[in-house]
Parts: C-alpha cells; structure tokens; sequence
C-alpha cells in the first residue's frame, strides 16, 4: 500500500458499501480496526443488522475491505431521528500502524467552520462538503448549518464532521432536511459515548488524547541540554494540516470571494494574489482553500517549479486544466471523454484537411472496387491503376494519420507543443479554443493553485502569467453562449501564491525600457502589473505574540495556558448577537487576548454574514469620493478591504473600520508608498507635515509633495494615520492592543 496522506483526517474517512459495491454512506476510523458509522446506513432499509459490508478508504486506496458490525445500535421505531442510530464495524484486518485514527473533541460549540466527506450520487470517489456548527439540540445532537452551494445531500450519513480549527472530529452526520439539505444533524462526542460505552475507552478527546503521548516520546528530566535548551523532535516543513494558526477562517474569506466573483460574472476569469514570503504558511492556506473549494469546483494544483524548464509555459499549464478535468470524471467515463475531445478537436480546426485525406483514400478505394467489378475493363492499364491506387490510399492514410498526431497529441510532451506552434497557422488561438472548450465541458467550476512561481526566473514567471492572460483569462466570445446539455460556462480562477516582490521585479526587468513612460508616482511598473493581472491581493497573515507563542509550543509539544472554554463561549455568544462590524470589534476589544485568539475566526465568520456586509459596505461609501470615480478602483476597494479586515481580526489587530478603509485606499492607490510607510512608518509624519521629504526615496518624494496624497491623508475627519496606526493596519505589530478613532 501507498504512504498514506499526512491529514488525519483524509486518512480515517471511510466509504460504506454492501455486497454489490453500492456506496451507502460514509464512516470514520476510530481505532486501529474499527470503523464508527451511523446504523442506517448498512441497515439496507430496515432494522436487521447486516452480516458483512464493505469498507473502503479512498484517500489511502486500500480497495474494499470486508467487515463484520462490532456494536449495532438501530434508531428505536417512533423515536426521534438521531436516538440510537449509530453502528461499530470492525475490520477483518487491521490497517498498517501508520495509519492513524482520528482525535474527537469533548465539546461542539457554535459558529465552528467545519467540513464533511461524503459520498453523495453521482460522486463515487466522495467530496467534501462545508458548513459551520449552530447550535445543540435538546435531544443532545448539535444543528449544522450548509455553507457551500450543494448541501449535506444523502451519501453525507456517517460521515465525520472535522474542525480544522480545533485538529479534531466533532461528531458524525446522521440526518438532513430542510431547503436543498442546508440543515444537518450531527451525533457529537458525548451522544456517541452514551450510545456505545466502549467509545470513551476506544477514543479519547483532543485534549486527553495528547496527555497520552507514547512513552517513547515523552520528555524526561534527564532530556534537557546544557544551558537549560530541550531536546525536541525534528518538524516537518511540509505544509500543515492542523490549523493551528486559523488559516481555515482566511481560507473560508477567499473561498467566500472566488464563489461571489463567479456568480457575480460568470464569463470573467477571478485571478487572487496570495502575497507572502517564503516559508509564511502559503501552501498550508491553498490546502484549506482547496478542501474548502472541492465541494463545488474542480481544483488544480500547479507547480511552476516542477515545469520552469519546460518550454513553452501554456503547455504545461493546458496539461494540468486537461488532468484534472478528465480524474473529475468516473474512470468509465475517462475514454468516452476522451474521445469526445478529440472529435472536437477535429471538428474545430481541422476538418478540412481530414476530410480531404479521407476523400483521398475513398477514391481510392472506390476506382479499386469499381476495377474489381468489371466497370472498369482496360487491361492494358491494370498493373499501372493497382500501383497508383496503392500508393493514393496509402499516401492519404499517412497524411491523415499525420494530421490527427501532429494536431491533435499536442499535449503528449513539451517537443509535440513546441512543433505545433511552428506548423499552425494560429497556434495560441487554437489553444486558447481548447481550453474554453475544457472548461466548457468540465462539469463545474475550475480553479487553478499555482505554487513555487517565486522560485523561478523572471522570463518564465512573465511568460507564465501571460499565459494565463491570453489564454485562459480571455476566452473567445463565442464559448461564452449557454448551449443545450452543457452548463453553463464558468471561466477559470486562479490564486497565485507568491512574494508579490518576486513579482513586481520580474515585470521590472521584463519591461525595463518602458518604465519612465507608462510609470506613476507611487505606482511603479511592476505595481501596474499585478493591478491589471488581479482582483485581489491577500497579504499572509503575520504572528502576533499570542499567536506565535501558540504556534511555538505546538512545535515544541507545550502545553500553552489556555482560557477556560466558558469564557471562549460568551464571547462567541455575543458575537453571534453582534449587528455590524463595530459590535464585532468592540466585543473582540473586551475580551481577554488569548480568548481574542480562541474566537477569531467565528468573529471573521460573523463579519462574512451578508447582514454585517451590507452595514459595513454602507460605511465604506464615504470613501467614494476618494477613489475618483474609478469603477476598477472601487471594486478593488471592497474586496481588498474585506479581506484586510479578515487578516487583521485574525492576526489580533482590532484596527476601527474607517482607520483600516483609509489605509486600503491609500493602498490602492498608491501601493508603493504603502509598502515603504509598512517598513518605515515614521515617515508618514514627515509626509503630513511637509518636512524631511527629500529623505525619501526618488520615487516617493514627488508623491510625498502631491496635493491629491493629502487630500487622501485628510479626507476623513477624525481618522490620522499616525506611524502606530499604520503599524497596526499593515499586521507589523507585536501583542496590538485595540485601536480606536
């Protein structure tokens, strides 16, 4: 068997099936052995407890593996849904040690971003679907709530619901209703334990669980060096799966946005800036982005690095939509589908030149067959016609043969892409063609991760996203119109996850010769570039105290002191309660730090509600004025703002929402004045006040002078960006004490 995944979480998900290998639902690993799924599920529509089933986990490929019930517990006939409802398999083999189970929290409290894998119809493979926890039930069972477009349909029964906040199961899914199954129900630990009295003895809570770590590994008085330094183990730099740092509630915010964005224009390419350093979590974030995204659309994973030195760009880029779009498809369906592309490739841009080689050959074959017949009685011109007629149609299947492998294997290596842009007329178009028509028939949604492009050299980063432009963000017009049994059409969106530094440098040197005629004071070339390439930029998330001492005990197996999980409700309670974004941030101000760091994510959650939105997005109105009637620079304006205030709330930083506007705006506008004053953010006093301004570098100093910089800097009473203020909106802050206008 294959290394299994890293996520504990991907490794216990389970899919339920009976004799015939129907999927009836999902199920979680519990133990080395036993499997924990809901009663009617393998109950085949009544109450009789089953002989065998089939339990196979998809992540770790294992195949079906046969398993008798353990502990069977079937819902009592005129009870409540949920009472009872709850069975134990056991496997007739065991899974290997490094498969490991998964940890169960004691509690589920309300306004918990949460995901599920299920097996709905029509998915054979699962998908994951998300949602947030609302609230307990009187019968003890906790109230989902769907988040994505598709629900807790059926298939979702027995299914584990996982935090990526709290790195653990909170209970197991047994029933949905209402509109499109929005509404969920779930069994959570305590209902389980009640259920089946082995359960606390089998697994334990996330909490106990880590007081039990194997005697192997626990530290020892004897284990500390010299200088009072502990021993610790090695860590893995590969990108995390338990959120320890809430990358889940920014994930959820872009998730939020990517979907908005399509609904919004559907025909339009969303292109998202994740804009960090090397080694700031970026890789961890598209993980949660992904799971997050798959409920719904199909993602790709590109990895510049791996194909920096192939040549040229789009066809590795055409390569990776094509795989993933065709392992969307059942297996059975792969081949059909594949040949329907390559009818439509044939049809598209190559039907006359096939239709003539087929002509050819057909004419051949008919003066044969019209000879043979006796039509055609010369006898003198036998040998001649049976040699010509030979040579034609053999002639007119090479060619044609040719045609369908030059034109048509294009992606079958970079050599094959490189010859077909040197034989075709209109190479780009017809790769441009393609790949709408990829989209087109997808099935749903694309979205391209690109990784690594800030480890490559500049020509190809430029080359790459000029790809992407050309390519895939501009479709052909006409692959825009609705056709009949197709869906509609969804262009393409892609998060690139890389130092914007790397970025603008690249575009820089690329277009070096342009710089004195199309650069603005403040708004370099390079800044151009990625304000025409995306619609929003995402700055990582930086560690505050609170934060990075969390995240460092959990590197070194601390115990970090954490506030009593009563005082976390409250504060949870009240932001559930909250109206607009100030109630948010001024019951975030009240509450103690570390409970600040336990609840922010529900409180980005809560500014997310369409509710809160439209109050927020009605106290940005002020700053119209500011932006000149730019209707790109507006649109920018709100989704750069709702996306800075989600990484400040989690960063700690409760910065007040026209402090936190004005600052955006003069990003915006002005982005590298923004990047300098967040390196150097006493320099916005000498700005203010007219003095020292020869300091600055070259390019800021005739800005720094500029009437509409301090019409920006003044254009809202009560609001000053003073160098704290600026330290606080751009996340350079250590323990941010809340700000306030």
């Amino acid at each position: 068997m294959s290394t299994p995944p890293a996520s504990t979480i991907e490794q216990a998900v389970a899919g339920i099936s009976d004799e015939t290998g129907a999927v009836r639902g999902a199920g979680v690993l519990v133990a080395a052995d036993l499997v924990l799924t809901c009663a009617h599920v393998i109950a085949r529509g009544s109450n009789e407890q089953p002989g065998t089933v089939l339990v196979d986990f998809p992540f770790l490929r294992t195949g079906p593996l046969r398993a008798s019930v353990h502990f069977w517990a079937p819902q009592v006939p005129g009870s409540e849904p949920g009472t009872g409802d709850l069975a134990v398999l056991r496997l007739e083999r065991s899974l290997p040690p490094d498969v490991r189970p998964v940890e169960f929290a004691a509690a589920a409290p309300p306004g918990l971003q949460v995901s599920a894998y299920g097996f709905p119809r029509g998915y054979q493979d699962g998908r994951w679907a998300s949602g947030r926890t609302v609230g307990s039930l009187p019968n003890g069972a906790v109230q989902l709530e769907a988040t994505d477009s598709t629900g807790f349909t059926a298939g979702y029964s027995g299914a584990p619901v996982w935090s990526p906040e709290l790195g653990a199961v909170l209970g197991i899914l047994y029933a949905v209703d209402g509109p499109d199954d929005r509404a969920g129900y779930m069994s959570p630990a305590p209902a389980l334990a009640e259920m089946w009295p082995e359960f606390g003895a089998v697994v334990r809570s996330a909490r106990e669980r880590a007081a039990e770590v194997p005697e192997a590994r626990r530290r020892r008085p004897g284990e500390f060096a010299p200088g009072g330094r502990e021993r610790t183990q090695w860590v893995s730099d590969a990108p995390a799966d338990r959120d320890v740092l809430r990358r889940a509630a920014l994930a959820n915010v872009l998730a939020r946005q990517l979907r908005h964005a399509r609904t919004e224009a559907p025909d339009a390419s969303f292109l998202v800036h994740v804009d960090g350093s090397w080694g700031t979590g970026k890789s961890t974030l598209l993980k949660l982005l992904a799971r997050d995204l798959r409920s719904d659309s199909i993602v790709a994973f590109f990895d510049t690095w791996r194909h920096v030195r192939i040549e040229p760009p789009w066809w590795a880029l055409l390569t990776t939509i094509r795989k993933a779009v065709v392992q969307h498809r059942p297996r059975w369906r792969r081949p059909f589908f594949l040949i329907r592309e390559l009818l439509a490739r044939v049809r598209r841009d190559g039907a006359p030149q096939v239709l003539s080689g087929l002509l050819l050959v057909g004419a051949a074959l008919l003066a044969a067959f019209l000879f043979r017949a006796g039509v055609i009685t010369v006898r003198s011109v036998e040998p001649t016609f049976k040699t010509v007629t030979t040579v034609v149609g053999a002639a007119g299947a090479l060619w044609t043969a040719g045609i369908l492998v030059s034109r048509y294997a294009m992606w079958g290596s970079a050599r094959r892409a490189r010859t077909f842009e040197q034989s075709h007329t209109d190479p780009m178009n017809d790769v441009a063609e393609h790949i709408a028509w990829l989209v087109r028939h997808a099935g749903r949604p694309i979205v391209v991760f690109v990784e690594d492009l800030d480890r490559c050299n500049a020509d190809y980063v430029v080359n790459f996203l000029d790809s992407v432009q050309t390519l895939v963000r501009d479709v052909p017009e006409h692959w825009r119109r609705p056709v009949r049994h197709t869906p509609d059409f969804h262009a393409p969106s892609f998060v690139v996850a890389m130092d914007g530094a790397w970025l603008r440098c690249a575009y820089e040197n690329a277009y070096e010769t342009f710089t004195s005629a199309v650069a603005e004071p403040g708004r370099p070339i390079g800044y151009l570039f990625l304000d025409k390439l995306f619609q929003l930029s995402v700055p990582m998330p930086k560690l505050g105290g609170a934060s990075r001492d969390l995240y460092f005990g959990e590197l070194l197996g601390v115990n970090v002191a954490k506030p009593p999980p009563a005082t976390a409700d409250r504060v949870r309670a009240a932001l559930t309660t909250s109206s607009d974004e100030i109630e948010v941030l001024e019951t975030l101000a009240k509450a103690d730090p570390q409970v600040r760091e336990i609840v922010a994510s529900q409180a980005v959650e809560r500014m997310l509600d369409a509710g809160v939105q439209d109050v927020s997005h009605h106290a940005l109105a002020k700053f119209s004025r500011l932006l000149h009637s730019n209707p790109r620079a507006m649109k920018r304006f709100v989704n750069t703002y709702t996306v800075l205030r989600a990484v400040r709330v989690l960063e700690g930083s409760l910065v007040p929402t026209d402090t936190l506007a004005l600052w955006t705006l003069l990003r915006i506008r002005w982005p590298e004045l923004a990047d300098y004053l967040e390196s150097h953010p006493e320099a916005v006093e000498r700005i203010t006040e007219g003095s020292g301004v020869q300091d600055l570098p070259e390019s800021l100093s005739q800005l720094a002078a500029s009437q509409d910089l301090h019409e920006v800097l003044c254009g809202v009473p009560g609001v000053t960006l003073t160098p704290d203020v600026i330290r606080a909106c751009s996340g350079a802050g250590d323990d941010l004490a809340p700000l306030r206008t």
